[in-house]
């Protein structure tokens, strides 16, 4: 590959430490090893984003003579040095666990009985985690400040941690320290804290030179920990691909103040594309008041639209949602084909044990409920309560595939079984949520109708807050530049004019009309699932 101008100020740079802002597809992992190839001299850290990308790297290491770089996560980084071995890990801390944690813990401490309602125990979690990813040491006041400003809490979260602060500090305090005596299972981001407070082991790593990768979704701990040594660094990421930060997830490019690149070229797709997908963004992100996207492509032509999508080739299809993909799901499942699902099937909540516990809930069969939080809840609306106070998105996920598709989730589930694959190379169709798809490319990409629009940002009855607009815009952006050859894009509705008397009929809409309207909509999707179940081919269209 031909290096730009660009990658070659970027390889040839005197700079001892810098950051780079690299567009989707703009070959900044080669520009990295090309990097590291001339400064070979050096000891270097490639810090990888997650597992699957440390592979990759590894795979294109053998086109290098790098025998100084060391490719790894920086959980990895950490277990051994940590002994993270030595912990009960867990990739998600369980709400039993912690109930009957301070249930114990007050019934010891204070000699009284203790049951906390779900949502209190659902901020004891998402405090952990919070804490687990920040820089702050203090379990303090501070803390909970903090965690109020990044997080968009319900009345009802906000209510519980104004009238318990001293309470939830004590709780949290308690949490953590049974993960680290080892008397309640430690989550992995609770190891990589504990690596960050010990500066004894966590400083001065034995490198020259740190590239970090994906640095505009890194937490502020692993910024932390980068910033403490005394070695170059490099980060390298995308502020346009910024799309967690509801776990705790900071842009480490906007935070740190070094000399800056940029790589502002695709070798993905046409020029052609990128500048229509810059020209129709830019018009949400200036609404927003946000940084406007610069991006250009290829020579080639990229082609744009539904009557370009040649269905008798490979193709992905790329939802915002889990629910938005399954919707896709029963327009292709009937032609047979053979589908793949990034990150595997059992990772997406279309059917599973959380799904059937959910399903038996409305049931009122609760005697089949197998998922221990599930029996928490009397009523499928208790349940739905929860999750839109706790920002549950799987669990209103769920409730809505359920609803929408009623005992015919089984057949959908059946149907999908019969035509799934283990090997991508062998699909015709690939399912994926943008998150799951980030880092990854596809011929041909089908986006779902489930991402933001035009409409949820004008109309302001939607309370959408500058960042969570700002982070659905950049998923789109993540999804549409999937794409090579081929893209349907989702809808932005760029021509939608904002209109008073709907915001003005909204209260009345909401209180009288939405129930009924969704029970209409439920039905009419339950019925198109049946005709459509009853042949053996349907227009995708």
């Amino acid at each position: 590959m031909k290096l730009t101008k660009e990658q070659e100020d970027i390889i040839n740079s005197d700079k001892i430490s810098f950051k780079i802002n690299a567009v989707a597809g703009s070959g900044k992992t080669t520009t990295l090893l090309e990097y590291a190839k001339k400064n070979s001299h050096l000891r270097i850290l490639y810090l990888a984003y997650n597992k699957s990308l440390q592979v990759s790297l590894q795979e294109k290491l053998k086109d290098y003579n790098l025998p100084s770089m060391h490719i790894s996560t920086i959980h990895s980084l950490a277990y051994n040095k940590v002994g993270a071995y030595n912990y009960n890990l867990t990739h998600e801390l369980k709400n039993q666990i912690l109930e009957k944690a301070l249930y114990t813990y007050e019934y010891t401490v204070n000699q009284k009985a203790y049951y906390p309602v779900a949502e209190y125990i659902a901020l004891i979690k998402d405090l952990v985690n919070f804490y687990c990813n920040s820089s702050l040491i203090a379990l303090d006041s501070k803390l909970i400040e903090s965690y109020k400003k990044q997080s968009e809490l319900s009345a009802k979260i906000l209510e519980l941690i104004n009238k318990n602060e001293n309470k939830v500090l004590e709780h949290l305090k308690h949490i953590l320290s049974s993960m680290k005596n080892k008397v309640i299972d430690a989550s992995h981001d609770f190891y990589l804290k504990m690596f960050y407070l010990n500066k004894k082991i966590s400083t001065n790593l034995p490198y020259d030179l740190i590239l970090i990768d994906e640095a505009q979704d890194i937490s502020d701990v692993m910024i932390g920990i980068v910033e403490n040594q005394t070695c170059r660094r490099i980060y390298v990421g995308d502020s346009f691909q910024q799309i967690y930060t509801f776990r705790f997830a900071s842009n480490a490019l906007n935070k740190i103040d070094l000399p800056s690149y940029s790589l502002s070229k695709s070798f993905r797709f046409g020029d052609n594309y990128a500048k229509t997908l810059q020209n129709n963004l830019n018009v949400l992100y200036e609404m927003n008041s946000s940084k406007p996207l610069e991006i250009t492509g290829l020579e080639s032509t990229t082609q744009i639209g539904k009557n370009h999508l040649d269905l008798n080739k490979p193709f992905c299809v790329i939802a915002r949602s889990t629910f938005g993909l399954v919707q896709q799901l029963v327009y292709f499942i009937h032609d047979k084909k053979k589908i793949y699902f990034e990150g595997g099937y059992n990772s997406y909540s279309f059917m599973n044990q959380t799904v059937y516990s959910i399903f038996y809930l409305k049931q009122k069969k609760n005697d089949k409920i197998t998922i221990d939080e599930i029996k928490d809840f009397e009523t499928i609306g208790e349940l739905e309560q929860f999750a839109k106070d706790t920002k549950h998105q799987d669990y209103l996920n769920i409730i809505k595939f359920i609803n929408t598709y009623g005992d015919n989730i089984f057949d959908i589930n059946k149907k999908i079984k019969e035509h799934l694959v283990s090997d991508k190379s062998q699909a015709d169709i690939i399912f994926t949520t943008t998150h799951k798809s980030k880092g990854l490319e596809y011929d041909q990409v089908l986006m779902a109708d489930d991402f933001i629009s035009k409409k949820e940002i004008a109309n302001t009855k939607s309370k959408l807050s500058y960042q969570r607009i700002n982070e659905e815009l950049n998923i789109y952006y993540v999804a549409a530049t999937r794409a090579k050859n081929v893209i349907v894009l989702a809808d932005l509705n760029l021509t939608y004019t904002y209109n008073e008397s709907e915001e003005s009929t909204a209260f009345v809409k909401n209180r009288f009309v939405s129930k009924k309207a969704d029970n209409k909509k439920s039905k009419e999707l339950q019925e198109e699932w049946l005709k459509k179940n009853r042949v053996n081919k349907v227009n995708a269209f």
